[in-house]
């Protein structure tokens, strides 16, 4: 569980609260929380030639710089990331052909089907669900099936972890079905019929120990042989 900066709101906002709070804060979003990696005169400095780009940029209309600045400092921030360690469960390798594999997309970003909101047809806006964050993270997960055939233009998203105006935009920066799609089109892989979303910011323990045993039994049923696991 990440714990937001807590600021007076009398007191004006320190340049480290602010960056912070592109992660799980009032900034949230998804393209920048890497800004809660870096020290302030990184932050800084990253900012600064964000703006040195913007303004060049507003003579010659190509955001390219811009562009290609953010994504590299991004990349280069996630590099640093500690590989993760995972003692306590098994590593099961992947035994045959990945082109007769049939395969399952579940992704944590929190997306699902215009017409079949998971939380309801009076569901809460994305911005109404950023400020839900801590009663996300206290409830079980809900897993959304998204049937194989659905476009993209009928997908949207929320999720109180980050701004997922990115993926309202384009669900395929955190659910590529399309690009899964155009895969097995090509004979390349396999799909199942229906595909899963959740919102990972969710009580961590209650997805271990009250569904994903249920998920896996499910997936099992529906004869998957393996999942594509995307996070946001």
């Amino acid at each position: 569980m990440v714990d937001e900066p807590e600021v007076d709101g009398d007191a004006p906002l320190s340049f480290a609260d602010f960056r912070r709070a592109f992660y799980y804060g009032d900034h949230a979003d998804m393209q920048f929380k890497f800004l809660d990696k870096l020290e302030d005169d990184e932050a800084a400095g990253f900012i600064a030639e964000i703006l040195h780009r913007l303004g060049a940029a507003f003579d010659t209309g190509d955001l390219g710089d811009v562009r290609e600045h953010v994504q590299r400092v991004q990349a280069d921030t996630y590099a640093d990331d500690p590989a993760p360690q995972v003692d306590d469960a098994p590593f099961t390798p992947f035994i045959g052909d990945l082109e007769e594999a049939r395969l399952a997309l579940v992704s944590a970003g929190g997306v699902f089907r215009r017409d079949d909101d998971p939380m309801g047809p009076d569901g809460p806006s994305q911005q109404e669900a950023l400020g839900m964050i801590k009663e996300f993270l206290r409830g079980a997960p809900t897993l959304t099936g998204i049937p194989v055939d659905t476009p993209d233009d009928a997908l949207t998203a929320r999720h109180p972890g980050y701004d997922a105006r990115t993926a309202q935009r384009d669900p395929g920066t955190v659910f590529p079905l399309a690009i899964l799609r155009e895969l097995a089109d090509q004979g390349r892989v396999r799909l199942a019929d229906t595909h899963h979303t959740f919102v990972g910011a969710t009580s961590q323990t209650r997805l271990r120990k009250e569904v994903a045993d249920a998920w896996a039994q499910d997936f099992v049923a529906q004869e998957v042989d393996g999942c594509l696991l995307v996070a946001t």
